[in-house]
């Protein structure tokens, strides 16, 4: 339920994009999800998200749990808490930038090509949801399942392989060969360590939260940082 408005916000946003502004944007793990799906014959709009919701539902129906609207009090210090775990991300942002200065990251993390900011908003709703759904709940806790039940590995170690893993496979999908920062050669490596190595940091930031606060704070502070990151280049753009 926590999540919910962001993937409204995101999907309406779409819309809206491809309506009035003549735009096709989406994040890249929504396209993806929807790819696979159509390879298994499955076609139709927001077949992301209806996935999604299933298994959101699924797991729900199995945990058990009483169904229940939770109070709006919940919601609000949800939100809150939510912006105070995005703030730690804006330090691994500039820490990585203060060691390893090859290239601004806020120049790539805050601009998509010739987006607007009202564009990046929307996309940074899409990126909070969707990447914590396909990389930490989805990813991670079968990374989990096989390290423990496969492999036989029951401590915290597979948890602690598991975040490495998923951290390692967050930052490479956003560097596939066709995507819109393809890395070319060693030269593009070198220059591309900086984002790479904040994205694997952030990934296991990401995961930390998950494990510890659930799929609604990981998404929403993934959000929250998204946007932080646009709203500042907006109001403070980079030189």
């Amino acid at each position: 339920l926590f999540t919910l408005p962001l993937f409204i916000v995101y999907h309406a946003g779409l819309w809206w994009l491809n309506t009035f502004a003549g735009l096709s944007w989406a994040n890249a793990i929504d396209i993806a999800i929807a790819d696979g799906l159509g390879m298994l014959g499955m076609a139709g709009p927001l077949l992301s998200f209806i996935l999604v919701v299933i298994v959101f539902l699924s797991l729900h129906a199995a945990s058990g749990k009483p169904w229940h609207w939770p109070p709006i009090t919940t919601w609000f210090w949800m939100v809150m808490e939510s912006l105070v775990w995005a703030l730690p991300v804006f330090l691994i942002l500039k820490l990585t930038e203060r060691f390893i200065d090859y290239i601004p990251l806020s120049s790539v993390l805050g601009n998509a090509d010739d987006l607007s900011w009202r564009a990046n908003l929307i996309l940074s709703c899409g990126a909070g949801v969707y990447e914590e759904f396909f990389f930490r709940m989805l990813i991670m806790g079968a990374m989990v399942l096989f390290i423990g039940k496969i492999l036989g590995i029951r401590s915290g170690w597979k948890y602690i392989i598991a975040v490495v893993l998923q951290a390692l496979l967050f930052a490479a999908s956003h560097h596939l060969p066709g995507g819109p920062e393809e890395i070319s050669g060693l030269d593009g490596l070198r220059a591309s360590m900086p984002v790479i190595l904040f994205r694997i940091l952030a990934g296991g930031y990401f995961a930390f939260l998950y494990i510890e606060r659930g799929l609604g704070i990981a998404a929403g502070s993934h959000a929250g940082h998204a946007l932080m990151v646009v709203m500042l280049d907006v109001f403070a753009p980079l030189e």
